[in-house]
């Protein structure tokens, strides 16, 4: 495949080498991913209840920035807050797992189509270099790897769609299916899945709407079959 002639791809990277380094997240930001990646991980457990305090030791963060993230983190279903109780982190519904990718197919493929059409050069250099990394942890079999990088690599495609309230829509169903994935032990998945979002990134790389959302459609219907083995229904 020929992104770009090599010199124009120097000029590129010439011109993003003298950008500022992206901002720190914020304590907000900082909690609210370890918590997402414990609960989507299963580190906490689906029905445990957790004190404030239990949490915050957990994340490493002061109580404002661990409140901040268990509102943000509620309003996606990914937790309950019991007042005067701590927190419960939500069950695993099968139901509303299949509800989800229902929902999130929709907005995936609009994302990927404006992806396609709006990625700066960088953006999909850095996407297709996403894909190739979360390829390479499929192959190496690492789990939790492959699983950041998948995160990594929807923000990216979020971010060229230029798109805020899809992707905002997005991303607490984004979670949820991670999360299932978890739950179904779908270890078996990493390579197929890996060579899917390969061949997604490259429709976005090449600049071709119809293309990428094709390959969302692909991937959607890869998850959508894989759920349905997991919970014995194909």
């Amino acid at each position: 495949m020929n992104l770009r002639p090599l010199s124009e791809a120097r000029v590129d990277e010439e011109a993003h080498a003298s950008l500022p380094p992206p901002a720190a997240p914020s304590l907000s930001e900082t909690a609210y991913r370890r918590l997402e990646e414990a609960i989507v991980t299963l580190s906490l457990r689906p029905g445990a209840v957790l004190t404030e305090a239990q949490l915050i030791d957990l994340v490493g963060v002061g109580r404002t920035p661990v409140r901040e993230a268990l509102i943000r983190l509620a309003q996606q279903g990914l937790v309950e807050i019991l007042p005067r109780k701590g927190v419960a982190v939500a069950d695993i519904n099968a139901i509303d797992v299949m509800a989800a990718l229902d929902a999130r197919e929709v907005l995936e493929r609009l994302i990927a189509g404006d992806a396609a059409k709006r990625a700066s050069p960088r953006e999909r250099i850095l996407i297709i270099e996403q894909a190739k990394a979360m390829r390479a942890a499929a192959e190496a079999g690492d789990v939790n790897a492959f699983m950041r990088i998948d995160t990594e690599l929807n923000g990216m495609v979020a971010a060229a769609a230029r798109s805020p309230y899809a992707t905002r829509a997005v991303e607490p169903l984004q979670a949820l299916m991670r999360r299932a994935w978890y739950h179904f032990e779908r270890q078996d998945d990493l390579v197929p899945s890996a060579l899917l979002h390969v061949a997604f990134a490259q429709a976005i790389a090449t600049a071709d709407p119809a293309a990428a959302m094709i390959a969302s459609d692909a991937l959607m219907l890869h998850f959508r079959r894989g759920l349905l083995g997991a919970l014995g229904r194909d």
